[in-house]
């Protein structure tokens, strides 16, 4: 917080851009078809106004603040679930530099600002989040499909799920990570299977913040790019992003080493 407090404005903004814009926006667009829906099949006219002289107009009025509430409701609580992953996609740049100032603030080592390097973390993080959405968002779909089928099975798939996304959001933020040592999508991979109890616990607890409001879209975020790092320097040797990339390629370092030597 002492680091980085004045950052945590900028997903508050986002959130209420956001959520309260995009929800009011697709509401208003859904509540105008349902509107005419209704009114074809009822024959209530929903569009004039109404005055509170009789007991129909009443429950046209009720039926109406109802209707209006259920669907703000409905696509506030989606855009709330699927923002975590537009928030990821949208403040890579910053959850980039979070992670790597976090960096040289525990190990003293400087990275020399680069513009382009920046853009192409910020590319790499909108990728990795986009990748992990759609393969949760199948995953969603095959364990829905399950659980209808079989009923009984219904408490362990979204134990599942939220292991699941557990796992791809500490993925997205350990990524920011393994991309400073350089490594590629398939020795990203590789290093988060490596270190798979330590991304679930990591999750897990992210998942916990998030379910209080506030927190959820302002601190969690934030904390977890720097808690990422901080997560990643405790590992052991072996498992942290440097010494897991530099035990990659051994045939290749000693083949190095003979180079060299002749």
């Amino acid at each position: 917080m002492s680091h980085f407090r004045g950052w945590f404005l900028i997903p508050l903004i986002l959130w209420f851009v956001l959520v309260f814009g995009l929800s009011f926006f697709f509401s208003d667009i859904i509540l105008g078809y349902l509107y005419d829906l209704i009114e074809r099949i009822t024959g209530i006219d929903l569009s004039k106004n109404h005055d509170f002289s009789n007991w129909k107009s009443i429950l046209t009025v009720s039926f109406e603040w109802v209707l209006n509430i259920v669907v703000y409701v409905f696509f506030w609580y989606l855009l709330s679930r699927y923002m975590k992953y537009l928030v990821l996609i949208l403040l890579s740049p910053l959850f980039a530099y979070l992670s790597e100032r976090t960096e040289e603030i525990l190990t003293e080592k400087k990275y020399p600002f680069e513009f382009k390097q920046l853009v192409k973390d910020s590319i790499r993080g909108a990728g990795i989040a986009l990748r992990n959405l759609f393969i949760e968002t199948f995953l969603i779909a095959v364990c829905g499909i399950a659980s209808f089928i079989l009923p009984f099975i219904s408490p362990f798939t979204l134990i599942f799920l939220f292991l699941v996304n557990s796992y791809f959001m500490a993925f997205n933020f350990f990524d920011y990570v393994a991309e400073r040592k350089r490594m590629n999508i398939s020795e990203s991979i590789r290093y988060m299977w490596t270190n798979l109890y330590t991304l679930l616990g990591f999750g897990v607890a992210y998942n916990l913040v998030s379910f209080i409001p506030f927190l959820d879209w302002v601190v969690a975020p934030l904390s977890a790019a720097s808690g990422a790092v901080i997560a990643d320097i405790e590992l052991p040797e072996g498992k942290n992003s440097l010494t897991f990339k530099q035990n990659l390629l051994p045939n290749s370092n000693d083949s190095t080493k003979l180079l060299n030597k002749d």
